[in-house]
């Protein structure tokens, strides 16, 4: 009898139908996964941090949360500590605390201030005005005293005499209002006129003081008569260790002479005056302290903003920090221990930005050091633009 061949066709056909299932499945697994595109669930937290949101939002970026700020009565869009200069006028614009001028008056005593001007001598009317400006001078003007021409006598006998008679009246930081009134009195016009002898002898007086901001306001009414070069010694006090600006006033002084008082001014680093009467002389000291308290004014006024913005700054910070571990603690409570030591690490980063703000504040207050070390040089600035103004 002949045998069936179904059951064997049927084993077959069952055989490569499943065979084909199983590789299709092992396509299917071989495929790459698509990945997720519908959109993640927003959340108030910081995925990676922990905690809300409010906490990482900081419009001023000053690194402490705007609640915080809000919750301690500051504004967090604005910088509540700003250090605002504008206010300090135009003598901060530029710009250690030793913002003393070292200033040496230097009076010319030689025979010619006898002459008259006005209804007085030349004499009288520069020891009035020495006078008056030693009374009003602000503090951070040592003033000492200098002395040329008064001894001898103005004629080829006394010359020898007068060209060596220079005297230290008062050494720098003795003269006041009281003290010139005697210095003043002990003297009268005589001799001849040893600028250099007295340039060379001003050396004395800034002993001890070098690299400090030195001054000579000399006084005369006419040139050189001893022979000595003034023009090279205040090139050589200028540019010394000693730093010492030479100011120059001619009183009542004709043209030729003026051209050498000029030169040593020049030479001297300062500026030359001519001045032709009394009221003239009492204009030009008057300049000076005027302008040199307006340049202090500016330096107090640079100091006064910084400080007043670190005061500031340093007491939001410390009420932050105090926030900050309050809210830490909240969590420890709770037992949120994470949530803590992300606070934890948020104050830190406060008190960073704060040091940041600090020794960026540091340097606004180098630039306020600045200003008072640089006071001589900003006030003889303002002292040229006041050669333009006349006396009344």
């Amino acid at each position: 009898m002949k045998k069936s061949c179904l059951p064997i066709v049927g084993a077959l056909l069952l055989s490569l139908l499943l065979t084909g299932c199983q590789s299709e499945q092992n396509r299917r697994t071989d495929r790459p996964s698509t990945p997720n595109t519908a959109p993640a669930r927003t959340t108030t937290k910081s995925p990676a941090q922990g905690l809300e949101a409010r906490w990482y939002a900081d419009a001023d970026r000053n690194a402490v949360p705007d609640f915080m700020e809000q919750e301690l009565g500051y504004r967090p869009d604005a910088e509540d500590c700003a250090a605002d200069a504008s206010r300090c006028g135009p003598g901060a614009a530029g710009e250690e605390l030793d913002f003393t001028v070292n200033t040496l008056l230097m009076l010319d005593a030689s025979g010619s201030m006898a002459a008259r001007i006005g209804s007085t001598t030349k004499m009288e009317a520069a020891k009035t005005s020495l006078a008056r400006y030693a009374s009003v001078v602000p503090e951070a003007v040592r003033l000492g005293f200098l002395l040329y021409g008064h001894e001898g006598a103005n004629t080829e006998a006394g010359k020898a005499a007068s060209c060596a008679g220079i005297s230290l009246l008062a050494p720098i930081g003795a003269v006041n209002g009281e003290t010139i009134q005697a210095a003043l009195r002990s003297f009268q016009p005589t001799g001849w006129t040893p600028i250099a002898g007295a340039l060379q002898k001003a050396k004395e007086s800034f002993s001890g003081l070098e690299k400090k901001n030195n001054r000579i306001i000399l006084v005369s009414d006419g040139i050189e008569t001893c022979g000595g070069d003034p023009v090279a010694v205040a090139k050589e006090l200028h540019d010394s260790g000693f730093s010492v600006t030479v100011d120059v006033i001619g009183f009542s002084v004709p043209g030729s002479d003026a051209r050498q008082l000029r030169a040593i001014a020049e030479a001297g680093g300062g500026v030359y005056n001519d001045v032709r009467s009394q009221a003239e002389l009492d204009a030009y000291f008057e300049r000076q302290s005027r302008a040199f308290v307006k340049t202090i004014e500016a330096a107090n006024c640079y100091l006064e903003v910084f400080n007043r913005a670190w005061i500031c700054d340093a007491g939001l910070v410390n009420k932050a920090l105090l926030q900050f571990n309050r809210h830490r603690q909240a969590f420890l409570k709770e037992g949120k221990q994470a949530e803590a030591e992300t606070v934890l690490r948020l104050r830190a980063k406060a008190d960073e930005a704060h040091q940041a703000r600090k020794a960026k504040r540091a340097a606004f207050r180098q630039q306020a050091e600045k200003l008072r070390r640089d006071a001589f040089a900003i006030n003889a600035r303002i002292l040229k633009a006041y050669q333009k103004i006349k006396p009344q």
